[in-house]
């Protein structure tokens, strides 16, 4: 399994935000993502993944570009 590089660099974008903890990824609403300096629509539907993957117990699997 290769680590999805694009999601990596999105999470790198929401640790520079000062947002570092699941609960708090998980707890981002629209407009707290679209704060985040130079955020694209792709990387916003990343981050919606990300954060159904948080709630279901799946981040590996999504690092990994597996299924939820």
């Amino acid at each position: 399994m290769v680590v999805n590089q694009k999601v990596v660099k999105v999470i790198n974008k929401i640790f520079e935000a000062g947002i570092t903890e699941e609960k708090d990824i998980s707890a981002m609403t629209l407009d707290e993502i679209l704060e985040i300096q130079g955020i694209t629509v792709a990387e916003i539907g990343m981050i919606n993944d990300l954060q159904k993957a948080i709630k279901a117990n799946k981040v590996i699997t999504f690092l990994g570009g597996g299924e939820l």
